[in-house]
């Protein structure tokens, strides 16, 4: 029981669920998550913050989505085949199915970001700034080293 006298919902309706949470964190807000537990948001998290477990079953998911997203950037960055099928009806029939092997060029915006993340200290959509920038930090630590900073 909780101090205000009713019972806390997260030993029924959050603790047992934590394997699912994790699932959940993929594809889902923590307001979604929330909702789908049947806690309000408000008290989802207050529990995070009391809950460790919670907080690590959040991490994970995050973290799993995150890889996902990643290798999703790199593939479009990089260009891929796949396989489209084509079902073709006449007459309300399936007459015949098409499979052909397809290729999915390299996407330049994907590249772009890809670079700026995995090169930042190679990679600017204006080489420019980048060497400014270069020259900032070469300033900045000679300042610190004179002690003028």
């Amino acid at each position: 029981m909780a101090g205000n006298g009713r019972p806390q919902k997260y030993h029924d309706c959050v603790e047992p669920y934590l394997a699912e949470i994790k699932k959940m964190a993929l594809t889902m807000t923590e307001e979604q998550i929330a909702k789908t537990l049947g806690v309000s948001y408000s008290s989802f998290r207050k529990y995070k913050g009391q809950h460790e477990e919670l907080q690590e079953a959040l991490k994970k998911g995050r973290r799993q989505l995150v890889m996902e997203l990643y290798s999703a950037l790199i593939k479009r960055a990089k260009g891929f085949k796949y396989t489209e099928k084509k079902k073709i009806y006449e007459g309300g029939e399936l007459v015949r199915e098409e499979i052909s092997e397809k290729y999915a060029q390299p996407d330049v915006a994907a590249l772009n970001l890809a670079l700026k993340n995995f090169d930042a200290d190679n990679w600017a959509n204006d080489p420019q700034i980048m060497e400014l920038r270069r020259k900032e930090l070469e300033l900045r630590q000679q300042a610190v080293k004179n002690n003028d900073w």
